[in-house]
C-alpha cells in the first residue's frame, strides 16, 4: 500500500494526540493515588510548602524588654519624634564596663554596735544611691547581658522616628536585678558632632510602679 504525504502526516498527528491522552490520564491518576503528596498544614493555619519567606511574622521576642521599654518611654518623657541608634550601648555606664561599674553599686555591709549590747550586727544599708544591688543581682545582670550580646532595637515595637537625623536616642539594653524590682540603662540623646547629654538611670519598682534616679549624668 502506498501512503501520500497528507496520510502520513495525519497518522502521526493521531499518534501524538493518542500519546497525549494517555500520558495526561496516568498522571492524574498517579496524584490521585498519593494523599501524602499534600503539603502539610503548619499550626498557623498555613501551608508550609507555599509560605512566602518575604512576609515576615510578629516579632514578640524578648517582649518583657519592649514592655519595660514602653514604662521608660512614659516615666523619662522620651520624645517619640526623635531617631534610636539600633545598635545598642555596650554598658550602662560611660566610666567603665559592666563588670566593673556594676560593683561599684554592691549594697554595703557595715557593722554597727547597739549602746546596750556588745554584739555587733550587720547592717545592710542601702541610704546612699546606687548601692542598692547585691553580689547575686550583679552576676545575674551580668549573665543577662550575656544572654543580649547580638540583641538589636527593633524599632517597629518602639515607635521612634527613624527619619529624624538630627536628635536620636541611643540606650543600653536595661538590666535587672534578681528580683525584677530594680533595673539600670544607659539612655542618650545626641545630635551630629560633639553634642548631647546623657545618664545612666537606675528605675525602681514599689507599690507596682516604676520611678527612675538619674546615677551618672553628662554634657557632650
Amino acid at each position: 500500500m502506498i501512503y501520500s504525504k497528507n496520510n502520513i502526516i495525519s497518522v502521526l498527528k493521531n499518534i501524538f494526540i493518542s500519546f497525549s491522552i494517555i500520558t495526561f490520564i496516568i498522571s492524574c491518576g498517579l496524584q490521585a493515588d498519593k494523599p501524602n503528596d499534600i503539603p502539610a498544614v503548619d499550626t498557623l493555619g498555613v501551608t508550609a510548602s507555599l509560605v512566602d519567606a518575604t512576609i515576615a511574622l510578629p516579632d514578640t521576642a524578648n517582649q518583657y524588654i519592649y514592655d519595660f521599654m514602653k514604662i521608660v518611654i512614659a516615666e523619662r518623657q522620651l520624645n517619640l519624634g526623635f531617631g534610636l541608634a539600633i545598635e545598642p550601648e555596650q554598658n550602662c555606664d560611660l566610666s567603665s564596663d559592666d563588670a566593673v561599674f556594676l560593683k561599684t553599686l554592691l549594697i554595703e555591709k557595715k557593722n554597727s554596735v547597739k549602746e546596750s549590747d556588745s554584739l555587733n550586727n550587720l547592717i545592710v544599708t542601702c541610704n546612699e544611691l546606687p548601692k542598692c544591688f547585691t553580689k547575686a543581682d550583679v552576676e545575674d545582670m551580668l549573665q543577662q547581658k550575656k544572654a543580649f550580646s547580638t540583641f538589636t532595637w527593633n524599632n517597629t515595637r518602639l515607635g521612634f522616628n527613624p527619619d529624624n537625623k538630627k536628635n536620636w536616642y541611643c540606650f543600653s539594653v536595661p538590666l535587672f536585678s534578681k528580683d525584677r524590682k530594680k533595673a539600670i540603662m544607659m539612655i542618650r540623646n545626641l545630635c551630629p558632632g560633639l553634642c548631647g547629654t546623657g545618664s545612666t538611670v537606675l528605675f525602681t519598682k514599689e507599690n507596682k510602679k516604676w520611678s527612675s534616679v538619674d546615677v551618672g549624668q553628662w554634657i557632650h
